[in-house]
């Protein structure tokens, strides 16, 4: 869309070059006052002259069929250009709503989940838990804190002390290949990449049942697959929350109610897939 508004800017800029040159341009050759030659202007251009005031000078004429031709060319591209752009904003807003469906939709099943297993293994999970709001009053400031505090936030998990079978059961997910097909999540980039690294991830887990007796070099190197989950996967659901928070409030508090990084005083939440 950024490409359009660009393009209307410039049509536009150049057809104010031409209405200030038409005006500037009667003015001096049929020595009409300057709000008469600016409506001589406008007029010629939109080719709905009325006749009340027309050049008679050669140069004048010559002018006016200078400005029918180039001003209403660029005049009609300003007006296309304007109605792409409503359809194209509308159509972005329908993308960005099914976007933030299918968002929701994934940390319902498997994101929410993903994050309190990973969460339990985190070595430095308190330090993002202290900052999380506690009540349902989320401003922007609270926001910013927990988006920089997950921007440097380590995310090293020990993999020793991973659920593996419930890392299998939420990656055996179908939603997650679904949404990896899904147009809406192919440019999205963040979202987009966290799917290739579940499904990476999820290789490692076919290739080894356990974690606890593997190599000090295999094991750098599945920790290292699993913060690219890790990472994208926090950002993730702090834009969308914030997303929600702005546009839809009523939803933001229904989909708070299943905060992964809230302290639980109890035993840990069943994954949604060992629902289903």
């Amino acid at each position: 869309m950024r490409a359009i508004l660009n393009r209307l800017f410039i049509l536009l800029g150049i057809l104010l070059v031409i209405v200030a040159t038409g005006t500037f341009g009667f003015v001096a050759l049929e020595g009409l006052s300057a709000f008469e030659s600016l409506y001589l202007t406008v007029s010629t251009i939109t080719t709905v002259g009325y006749g009340d005031i027309v050049p008679y000078t050669t140069g004048g004429r010559l002018l006016a069929m200078a400005i029918v031709v180039i001003g209403f060319t660029f005049f009609t591209g300003v007006v296309v250009t304007s109605v792409q752009l409503v359809f194209e904003r509308r159509e972005e807003n329908h993308r960005t709503q099914q976007l933030s469906t299918l968002t929701t939709l994934f940390f319902n099943e498997v994101g929410n989940s993903l994050i309190k297993l990973l969460g339990k293994c985190d070595t430095a999970i308190d330090q993002i838990e202290e900052i999380v709001p506690a009540g349902e009053v989320w401003t922007e400031e609270d926001f910013s804190r927990l988006s920089n505090t997950l921007k440097h936030h380590p995310c090293d998990v020990n993999i020793r002390c991973l659920d593996i079978e419930g890392l299998q059961k939420l990656f055996a997910s179908p939603l997650l290949l679904k949404l990896l097909e899904s147009p809406h999540i192919f440019d999205h980039a963040l979202f987009n990449g966290l799917l290739r690294a579940i499904f990476h991830f999820q290789d490692e887990l076919e290739a080894h049942q356990s974690f606890s007796h593997l190599s000090e070099v295999k094991t750098s190197h599945i920790s290292t697959d699993l913060k690219k989950v890790y990472q994208p996967l926090t950002k993730l659901w702090v834009e969308h929350m914030c997303y929600l928070k702005k546009l839809y409030p009523i939803l933001f508090l229904t989909v708070l109610e299943t905060n992964p990084f809230k302290k639980e005083s109890g035993a840990a939440a069943t994954p949604a897939t060992e629902i289903l």
